[in-house]
């Protein structure tokens, strides 16, 4: 964000300052009150970041106008009108330029040209709104006013905003009852992007999907004493807590739910792993680190994509309208989540590819040594470096202990059945309430220049456009997957790299854009053992019932992690790689 945005900011409490110091005699405007002034800041906040993000924005347009099915010709329509929007823009120019000689008619004709332009734009935006709304409104953001917000949200929650700058960082808590806001100027850009890459620094996990590095001794297993790895640091993450969410807890207090919205380096750190009070103890002492007061036990978390999500995931993206929040001032119900209600399939799940790979000690990473950025043959991925990707025991296991779980109500496709095709062609991904896919999730780094992130499954003997054995961020856009829960149990899926302001991956914007309500995702390899546990409390947790809420089940299977055998999953680079996004209710 530029040091222009960030004074934005300010101008509220720079008009405040100035009329203050007025002289008497000088009749100026009134000044507003603080509430309007911290409400002003608040959509100021949204505004650069939606400014900051537009560049990515484009890009994630572009590559739907690219594509095929009703979206893109809708995108492609929309920017056939804005490309004669801008020749008009041109001829305008050249207008001024030949002064008076130019006829009013031709000037009128112009105008009402590009007037008439810009109202073909606005219907394709409405009509894009109306039917592809999560894609509407992750692409093209609006911000809510403190007021509005207020109205949508439900007596246990509260939402927590904070804007990183290059000279401080913003937080704004909101509540029905009240708001609040803070600066921190310790927390600068570069600064806090430091800590953030020093706590990151030690989440490598042994026993990660596709690591080389062997898993944590088992429970009563002496070598369990002490935390694998580099020692996580708790005074950092108290710190951050300190500066960050410290000052507005007393807006917060009393709420059991927080709604989250963080911009710059905070977007590959989950907020859950904070510690709310000076640690005890050290670092390095399991006891000491299992007693800590980390953020997650004060509050279940839900990450939103934009501050105006919370509008569509409860206005918009539900069965009925009767069942819109009581808030919302636009209220319209979609048949795809009618069909999920009544659908009669719980569970759609899909993972444990065939892969012939195994696990190196040369890389940490998903990747085979030598295989990162060349995971594609010309405009396809390369089958036989797809199939050199480490096999995933534990994925098998966790896929069919949520069979069990869910029963009949489920459909779970493991192994050699687990193909890119089976997932396009799937008619369970339309009807189920949840959807987990448990494999290989590769970043665009590891895929090859210019290419896109995606899933890796069992891949065939010859790519095609249909399998290539890797389904990309763009392919799964096109899939409707009205789901109130995916969950990407794989490396890496939540986060971008933290210096720009689109904080989602393409990866997990690309489910919300296919119409889930809510994603499960992860900052960091994760621990193959350690999130097959937490998959399985999760949604038992969910199934049984015994926990209202997605956000709150995901917070009581952090804990059980947590608290597992004698400790071998205590540090938060095991139980806090998962971030939920979206809803964080039923």
């Amino acid at each position: 964000m530029t040091r222009a945005r960030s004074r934005l900011l300010m101008l509220p409490l720079a008009a405040a300052l100035l009329s203050a110091q007025m002289a008497p005699d000088i009749q100026v405007e009134p000044v507003p009150s603080p509430d309007e002034l911290r409400s002003e800041a608040f959509v100021a906040a949204q505004y650069a970041q939606i400014s900051a993000a537009a560049a990515a924005l484009d890009r994630t347009t572009a590559r739907f106008a690219a594509g095929g099915g009703p979206l893109a010709v809708l995108e492609q329509e929309r920017d056939k009108k804005l490309a004669e929007i801008e020749a008009v823009d041109r001829q305008f120019s050249a207008l001024i330029e030949r002064g008076a000689q130019v006829p009013e008619e031709e000037r009128r004709a112009l105008t009402q040209r590009r007037a008439a332009l810009r109202a073909e734009v606005d219907a394709i935006d409405a009509r894009i709104g109306k039917e592809f709304p999560q894609y509407f409104d992750l692409t093209r953001p609006k911000a809510l006013d403190i007021a509005a917000v207020q109205k949508l949200l439900n007596p246990d929650e509260a939402m927590v905003v904070i804007l990183v700058s290059d000279d401080a960082s913003y937080t704004w808590a909101v509540t029905r009852e009240g708001s609040t806001w803070s600066r921190s100027e310790a927390l600068k850009q570069d600064a806090l992007a430091a800590k953030v890459n020093l706590l990151r620094a030690s989440m490598e996990v042994d026993g990660a999907r596709g690591s080389g590095r062997a898993p944590p001794p088992g429970a009563g297993s002496a070598a369990a004493a002490a935390p694998q790895g580099k020692a996580f640091d708790r005074k950092l993450a108290h710190e951050l807590y300190r500066e960050l969410l410290a000052p507005v807890e007393g807006v917060l207090k009393g709420k059991q739910v927080l709604l989250t919205n963080v911009s710059g380096p905070l977007t590959s750190l989950p907020l859950a792993l904070l510690v709310t009070a000076p640690p005890q103890g050290a670092d390095t002492d399991p006891a000491a680190v299992a007693t800590s007061p980390w953020l997650i036990d004060k509050y279940a978390l839900a990450e939103l994509p934009s501050v105006s999500a919370l509008q569509s995931l409860r206005c918009l993206l539900i069965e009925n309208p009767a069942d819109a929040h009581p808030g919302c001032a636009v209220r319209a119900g979609s048949s795809a989540y009618a069909q999920v209600r009544n659908g009669g399939i719980a569970l759609a799940a899909y993972g444990a590819p065939t892969l012939a790979g195994v696990y190196t000690p040369e890389t940490g990473r998903s990747v085979t040594p030598g295989l990162a950025g060349q995971m594609y043959k010309g405009k396809l991925a390369d089958p036989e470096k797809l199939r050199a990707l480490a096999y995933l025991p534990q994925a098998k296991a966790e896929l069919e202990s949520l069979q069990k779980t869910f029963g009949a109500q489920s459909a779970v496709v493991i192994g050699d059945s687990a193909t890119e095709t089976a997932v396009k062609t799937s008619k369970a991904l339309p009807a189920a309430r949840f959807v987990v896919f448990s494999t290989h999730g590769l970043l665009a780094t590891e895929v090859g220049d210019n290419a896109e992130p995606g899933l890796v499954f069992t891949p065939p003997k010859q790519a095609s456009e249909l399998d290539d054995g890797l389904l990309t961020a763009s392919e799964v856009s096109q899939l409707k997957i009205p789901a109130d829960l995916v969950v990407l149990s794989a490396c890496n899926t939540a986060a971008s790299d933290g210096k720009s302001a689109d904080g989602l991956s393409g990866l997990a914007k690309s489910f919300l854009f296919s119409g889930a309500r809510s994603l499960l995702v992860s900052h960091w390899a994760v621990s193959d053992a350690a999130t097959s546990l937490l998959m399985q409390q999760t949604f038992g947790n969910i199934q049984k019932g015994d926990v209202a809420g997605r956000a709150r089940a995901l917070q009581a299977a952090m804990k059980t992690v947590r608290s597992e055998g004698t400790g071998q999953f205590v540090s938060p680079k095991y139980w806090a790689a998962f971030t939920l996004v979206g809803e964080p209710g039923k």
